[in-house]
């Protein structure tokens, strides 16, 4: 593959950042915008050894818990990267993130942790609370 070819791949995870994370011929990709289970078209930007960055040229087949994001500038600003999910999912991928964190980085075992399920919000617009 080289830069600015284009590629389908169905993205089967998120990383840190929010960005999608799907494989193609065992070469991992990170595609801003896309959702877990989406079938997209990307087109490759930046390439390193064992893995890449693309850019969301198409969702081909939208995941289930994909959205139509409430603001209308979402994608553009990046500001909120993960409007186009739904916000249980959300809640499920930061729980998952804050997991996978404690046993990565804390070197806790699974079976160390208890934590109680991540509390949602009635109304999750029009806040901000954000640390990168």
């Amino acid at each position: 593959m080289e830069k600015n070819q284009e590629f389908i791949v169905t993205i089967e995870d998120m990383n840190e950042d929010g960005a999608g994370v799907g494989k193609v011929d065992g070469y991992i990709w990170f595609v801003k915008d896309a959702v877990i289970g989406d079938v997209v078209r990307a087109k490759a930007m930046k390439m390193k050894k064992s893995y890449g960055f693309a850019r969301l040229m198409e969702v081909m087949e939208p995941s289930a818990s994909r959205v139509i994001p409430s603001c209308p500038v979402a994608r553009q600003c990046g500001g909120c990267q993960l409007q186009a999910m739904s916000y249980e999912e959300q809640l499920k991928f930061k729980e998952r993130k804050v997991m996978n964190n404690l046993i990565r980085i804390g070197k806790f075992d699974e079976d160390e942790i208890h934590m109680l399920p991540i509390m949602g919000m009635e109304e999750p617009w029009r806040y901000r609370n954000k640390a990168q």
